[in-house]
């Protein structure tokens, strides 16, 4: 995506988003990241803060 804002919009659009690198997706349970490997069930509480832009410009939803 190309802006922290654009992310953070989506997400709590109810989005999920998914990195192109690590293939993680991720989307906000309860006001809070989370995040989980596509082929499981379990959301687990992310770290990632989005204060850099590799955080971001590698998510698509």
């Amino acid at each position: 995506m190309e802006s922290r804002e654009k992310v953070l919009e989506a997400l709590s659009e109810g989005k999920k988003l998914t990195s192109t690198v690590t293939g993680l997706q991720y989307k906000y349970i309860d006001g809070k990241l989370h995040s989980r490997n596509g082929e499981k069930n379990h959301w687990n509480q992310s770290e990632l803060s989005f204060d850099n832009p590799p955080s971001w410009l590698n998510l698509r939803d």
